[in-house]
């Protein structure tokens, strides 16, 4: 069985990577680029548990952008040890376009010269994200948003719920379980049909839920609305308009801007500019 059997809807990435593997048996420093969510974490996984087979979790080492410096440099250390069961040492370094730049000069000399017997996996949304110094010492691989049926059938939820996620099982998921899916139907509703109280109704929409983190939210209001720009686009000519203001929104608050704040100005304008009795 391959060792890529769970990948699904990235054919295109599994024989790069696979040719790749058979080429220099996993030497060497791979960037895997996509969106969010389409199985990049899991596509490295494989690649590793190809190169290392049984000893996947002895030789494999991965690494969250929130370890910082001293993480890397950890890790710069794991990779110069011998593997303790398997032919390699393996560094998975997730969202890697997410690791300060004291990090990434710190892996530079790693990525260009890495030992003999290591493999290192970078992930990331897309090369852009990344120091050119970087990139340029990575062999690229792209994986790609699935079609709206295999997000259904992965994650069990209808295509209608599937397509919000534009391709992303991962956020599909996230969508549904965070209450992101039902909370961009209230938004849209707002912004079809401005009525009512629309103070309460924004409040309630932009409050922290109960123990919710300031990060946490503010991910959950940015998945809100990813949602109401995908079903927009999905009535495209007819609603450019309004995409428009919504994107801008997003980017506002992904550039750290008042994400309430944001969201309250977004779902307010219709009701602003509708005729009052």
């Amino acid at each position: 069985m391959s060792a890529f059997s769970e990948v699904v809807g990235q054919e295109p990435a599994v024989a790069a990577l696979e040719s790749q593997l058979a080429r220099t048996g996993g030497a060497g420093s791979t960037l895997v680029v996509g969106p969010e969510g389409v199985g990049r974490f899991l596509l490295a996984r494989c690649a590793a548990a190809s190169i290392l087979g049984p000893a996947v979790r002895s030789d494999l080492t991965v690494l969250e952008s929130s370890a910082g410096i001293d993480g890397v440099r950890a890790a710069r250390e794991a990779l110069a040890r011998k593997p303790l069961e398997g032919p390699r040492q393996v560094l998975i370094l997730r969202d890697a376009d997410r690791f300060s730049h004291e990090a990434h000069n710190a892996m530079l000399k790693t990525l260009e010269e890495p030992p003999a017997d290591a493999s290192i996996f970078l992930i990331a949304r897309g090369a852009e994200f990344l120091p050119e110094t970087v990139v340029s010492r990575c062999r690229v691989v792209r994986a790609r948003p699935l079609s709206d049926a295999q997000c259904a059938a992965l994650t069990g939820l209808d295509e209608d719920l599937a397509a919000d996620a534009e391709g992303s099982p991962g956020r599909a998921v996230f969508h549904a379980a965070s209450g992101a899916a039902v909370e961009a139907t209230a938004v849209l509703e707002m912004l079809d049909r401005p009525a009512g109280d629309p103070l309460g109704r924004v409040d309630k929409l932009a409050r922290r839920k109960s123990g919710e983190e300031s990060k946490e939210h503010r991910n959950r209001m940015v998945e809100v609305l990813r949602v109401v720009a995908a079903r927009l686009r999905r009535r495209l000519p007819d609603e450019e308009g309004r995409l428009r203001l919504v994107v801008e929104a997003l980017g506002s608050i992904q550039a750290n801007a008042n994400a309430p704040i944001v969201f309250s100005e977004l779902v307010l304008d219709p009701w602003k500019k509708t005729p009052k009795n």
